[in-house]
């Protein structure tokens, strides 16, 4: 156990191109987790990482982790980021040295293909758990990469020196156990559970001694040897998918066949040289050592065991493309670092601009750049020159005007690396002369789905090129701008409450992103036909409340009129539904709800303040039901149109039988209070509702006694005039 615990703490190796796919993803500016998944689903060492995070003390949640698609939503993004940008500097700067690139491409290769045919296999078996088959499949080898890591030398030799049955032989003989069995050790630590982790202890088995085994014992089995022939299964294999799960050996073939074919293509988009197996070590059937080419002067490489091997120039090449290809990507996540810290030190929105154009100088070597920003209302953009109060463009925001703001319009970048100056509107040649450039690029500064303005670089006629590929962080570096932009200037007194609300809202939309993850996954389990699927659809719709409270806490700006209108009945039958089946049900309260005929109350004036009536509603029903005993009644009632000071409104009556108010309660109604509730209660509720109503221009009446507590809310119609409040 202790060498597996120690061996937690070993960097597992990944190929360099997969890696740099991965950092891309998490840098993407709309990362989707099915795609992420899939990428990561491609290397063992990320593999093991996430599942191994997920079901650590800090992220564990209940239920074993066994898939990667459940790791993502457990961990989140910002951490699988960091877990990535952790493992690719591990790759850069230490772990397997250049020798061994051969090896690793190897383990690579035999791991994706014996995954993919073990769920495959899993498929067609109806094993109901085809994506545990795949993670198996695809940590078959970490024994032999952690082992590599740990004692690089000794173990080296080994695979020199050893074909695949000797060297588990030899294995026992240096360490003990052999890389099966220390492999299913470590995914016992990593909380895999026992059949996974037997299923990798056992691959490599004469089929006779699993064929009584659990399911995937029996699947990886089979597609381990299944998977160990580029060109057919041998006669073993072929034998083993039989006795396994009877497949006649057309099938096999065919399986097998499919499964190589698409690794290898994935193989080529990714840049990955696959070294034939003769090359790599492990000989063909028939072929003796002796019939390999010669060693050559340059890098060793070793597949599953054998003599050395010849490395052609191609494929040390390419190895050095993919690392300094890595390289830049580090670089780049550290630069964009630096450059939000930079950001964020500026004082004010002139200041950041000015900022952002001296960092985007050291960071791209971009000498000339211009920031344009949206008007207050958003139909123009203006940029400024120098320290000028006034600004020297303003453009409408307007299809087909300028390059500039087309990006915006478009949502993204804009490239002009070879403008012809007559074909050009004439406020893009002037940016290309005031800018001193032989090529003009914008990128749309859009945060949180709001467009900010644009970026706009001015690059010399050698720039384009290299900077071309590194778009992915330029439109990274724009993101921070276009956040920058949009913040108001902090002082130093509430610097650290911004920064707490911040943290805050961060921590909070972890587990309101893996719920509604999860609420995807169940819906799609359930079918639409569900009788379920209402009671789902209720859950996202106030999870997405949720959301958006807490959003208000970073960004206080006040609901707008601009949202779609929503039915006062509609919000009224979610509020109730929710609040019946999962506070009254429970404590045995009745709650009535009486709908007036007219609902035309969330029409004109007040559209976009549904939430607030939400939130109102919701306190004010979770008052009542924790005021009353068992058989007690809520009645929620509308009327429309009602008279209050000779103006229209629409009523919305909450009512209870309960005892009424505490007189402390009532005396200072609407205002923040010690709660009589006891532990866990703010004494808040009240005044958050006075709050609220006062927001939408609404207004609140409420009453208490010994028959129980009533409040009307007026809600005013598109002819009222300015209400008044009571309270």
């Amino acid at each position: 156990m202790s060498k597996a615990k120690e061996a937690e703490k070993q960097a597992l190796p990944s190929l360099p191109q997969v890696l740099i796919r991965i950092l891309d993803a998490v840098q993407a500016d709309a990362t989707d987790f099915s795609e992420l998944a899939t990428v990561i689903l491609q290397d063992a060492g990320m593999a093991a990482r996430l599942v191994t995070a997920a079901n650590s003390p800090f992220y564990y949640r209940g239920n074993p982790c066994r898939s990667v698609d459940r790791a993502l939503f457990m961990l989140g993004l910002d951490t699988v980021k960091s877990l990535a940008l952790t493992a690719s500097i591990q790759q850069l700067f230490g772990g397997l040295n250049q020798q061994h690139r051969g090896f690793l491409r190897q383990v690579w290769h035999r791991a994706l293909v014996t995954a993919n045919l073990a769920q495959v296999l899993a498929t067609l078996t109806r094993y109901p758990h085809p994506e545990e088959a795949y993670l198996c499949g695809l940590l078959v080898d970490i024994g032999r990469l952690i082992r590599l890591t740990e004692d690089d030398a000794g173990y080296w030799d080994l695979l020199q020196t050893h074909d695949e049955q000797t060297l588990l032989q030899a294995e026992i003989e240096r360490f003990g156990e052999t890389h099966c069995e220390f492999a299913a050790t470590c995914m016992d630590t990593w909380g895999l559970g026992s059949l996974m982790s037997d299923a990798v202890r056992y691959h490599q088995e004469p089929a006779e001694q699993v064929q009584d085994a659990h399911h995937l014992v029996k699947l990886l089995n089979a597609a381990y040897q299944l998977g160990q022939h580029d060109a057919v299964p041998n006669d073993a294999a072929l034998a083993a998918a039989d006795r396994l799960f009877g497949l006649n050996e057309g099938l096999a073939r065919e399986l097998q066949r499919r499964v190589t074919d698409d690794v290898t293509r994935l193989a080529g988009s990714l840049d990955i040289d696959i070294e034939p197996r003769g090359e790599a070590g492990a000989t063909h059937a028939g072929e003796s050592p002796a019939d390999r080419p010669p060693v050559s002067d340059g890098p060793r490489a070793s597949g599953t065991a054998g003599a050395p091997v010849v490395r052609d120039a191609g494929i040390i090449e390419a190895d050095r493309r993919a690392d300094r290809a890595l390289g830049q990507r580090i670089g780049d996540l550290s630069q964009l670092h630096q450059f939000n810290q930079t950001l964020s030190r500026a004082p004010a929105v002139e200041g950041r601009r000015s900022s952002a154009q001296r960092a985007l100088f050291i960071t791209l070597g971009v000498e000339h750049s211009l920031i344009f920003q949206t008007d207050a209302g958003g139909q123009t953009i203006s940029t400024w020159i120098d320290a000028e109060a006034t600004p020297a463009f303003t453009l409408p925001l307007e299809s087909e005007r300028s390059l500039v703001t087309d990006a915006l319009l478009q949502r993204r970048p804009v490239f002009c690396d070879d403008p012809s100056t007559r074909s050009l509107p004439v406020v893009d040649r002037q940016l290309l002369r005031l800018c001193r450039a032989d090529a003009l690029w914008a990128f749309p500064l859009v945060h949180e789905d709001q467009p900010r303005g644009v970026l706009v670089l001015g690059l010399t006629a050698d720039q384009p090129a290299p900077l071309r590929e590194r778009t992915l962080f330029i439109q990274a570096l724009a993101r921070e701008i276009a956040a920058t932009l949009g913040e108001a200037p902090e002082t130093e007194a509430n610097a650290q409450l911004a920064l707490r609300i911040r943290e805050t809202v961060h921590e909070a939309s972890n587990p309101l992103s893996i719920i509604q993850n999860y609420l995807g996954l169940l819906r799609v389990k359930l079918g639409e036909e569900h009788a379920a699927q209402r009671e789902l659809d209720l859950i996202k719709g106030e999870i997405d409340r949720v959301g958006r409270i807490l959003l208000r806490l970073r960004d206080p700006t006040p609901e707008t009129a601009g949202a779609a209108p929503e039915s006062l009945h509609s919000i009224v039958r979610q509020v109730t539904d929710i609040v019946a089946q999962s506070l009254c049900e429970a404590r045995g309260i009745d709650l009535q709800v009486d709908l007036g005929p007219v609902d035309t109350s969330l029409l004109g004036p007040l559209s976009g303040v549904s939430d607030s009536i939400r939130q109102i509603l919701t306190n004010l029903l979770k008052n009542a039901t924790e005021a009353l005993a068992e058989g007690g009644v809520i009645r929620v009632r509308t009327r429309a149109p009602v008279t209050l000071n000779g103006r229209p409104f629409t009523q919305l009556v909450i009512e209870d039988n309960g005892p009424g108010l505490p007189p402390a309660v009532e005396a200072a109604l609407f205002s923040p209070v010690k709660s009589t509730k006891g532990a866990g209660h703010s004494g808040l509720g009240l005044s958050i509702v006075k709050r609220l109503v006062e927001s939408i221009g609404a207004t609140i009446i409420g009453a208490s006694g010994p028959e129980g507590t009533r409040f009307e809310l007026f809600l005013p119609r598109p002819d009222a005039g300015p209400p008044q409040t009571h309270g």
